[in-house]
């Protein structure tokens, strides 16, 4: 109970905040395994660009996590998750909540594969996107995981109202893993 109580807290924090540096964990024994700040980054490309229509485009995402810390593996220092895929897509997917499975392949060789659920929420002209989870496999299976992604609005608003069709997004990231 103690640690869904953190993670909300630290949730709260983050979108106040839009930093993870600030997050403690949980007041028991708590180690930071991965520990990556800003100018940490995320680019999300769709070709052809996405409107208010369902339909196929290639989305290309790609988080550089640089630099990092670990309490656990001093050598680790960044990560990448670079996905590309083809899918049905509309502007309005990009606030929708939904669990998604990614790999960040660290700069030691090592990978580590997230189970998280995605949500994402509109402030003004900033766009907030949290993903919270697990390490379901690979290095730090086990620990719990909070990324948050923060970048402009504006393009996806425009293309939620009809005005233009959404091409990138792009973000400053922040990434704690931990147990």
């Amino acid at each position: 109970m103690m640690v869904r109580l953190v993670r909300a807290a630290a949730v709260a924090l983050l979108a106040l905040t839009g930093s993870l540096v600030a997050f403690a964990g949980p007041a028991h024994a708590s180690v930071v395994d991965a520990n990556c700040v800003p100018p940490s980054n995320n680019v999300t490309t769709f070709n052809p660009p996405i409107s208010l229509v369902l339909a196929p485009t290639t989305l290309t995402y790609k988080t550089t996590y640089k630099p990092c810390v670990s309490q656990t593996v001093p050598n680790l220092v960044s990560g990448l998750v670079n996905v590309t895929s083809t899918l049905n897509d509309q502007c309005q997917m990009n606030l929708q909540t939904y669990v998604v499975t990614y790999t960040i392949t660290w700069n030691t060789g090592a990978t580590t594969k997230v189970q998280a659920t995605h949500a994402a929420s509109i402030s003004g002209g900033t766009l907030v996107t949290t993903y919270t989870g697990t390490v379901i496999a690979g290095l730090f299976t086990g620990s719990s995981v909070v990324e948050q992604q923060v970048g402009s609005a504006v393009d996806l608003q425009n293309c939620l109202a009809g005005l233009d069709r959404l091409k990138m997004l792009t973000s400053r990231v922040s990434l704690m893993i931990y147990h």
